[in-house]
């Protein structure tokens, strides 16, 4: 997607979705982890994705300490809320950055190692030339 541009990663993670799922991936399989974090997300405000629904934490919690979620069926969480968790497809997404370096490239890694079988990235023009760049 071009750089800074929200409707574009929105339509471009869409995308992302309908690929997984066209490969067998049931809906309940799938994680969507944005590389931005809750807080400078676009999705985060997003309920849905088209056709898919989205089951993201509201920021709240319950009386027992546990996260409140929207209800959906698609899984949205930051790579930093999703950290020790795995799904067979994770969708990593809003991958944006200008030089690849050591903290983005740990930052790649916990997000691309969630995934335990297949791994779509969505990532910027510019995140795309800078991690060419390095490969």
């Amino acid at each position: 997607y071009e750089n800074g541009h929200p409707e574009e990663v929105i339509e471009a993670t869409k995308r992302a979705i309908t690929q997984a799922l066209a490969l067998g991936y049931r809906k309940q399989d799938i994680a969507v982890l944005s590389f931005r974090g809750r807080e400078g997300s676009v999705l985060t405000s997003v309920d849905q994705l088209g056709p898919h629904r989205l089951r993201s934490f509201t920021g709240s919690y319950d009386l027992f300490g546990n996260p409140e979620y929207r209800e959906g069926d698609v899984l949205l969480e930051s790579i930093y809320r999703f950290k020790g968790q795995s799904a067979p497809c994770v969708i990593l997404t809003e991958v944006d950055f200008d030089t690849f370096d050591e903290q983005v490239a740990r930052k790649f890694f916990v997000g691309a190692t969630r995934a335990t079988m297949k791994l779509i990235v969505v990532a910027s023009e510019r995140a795309a030339l800078a991690f060419d760049e390095q490969h």
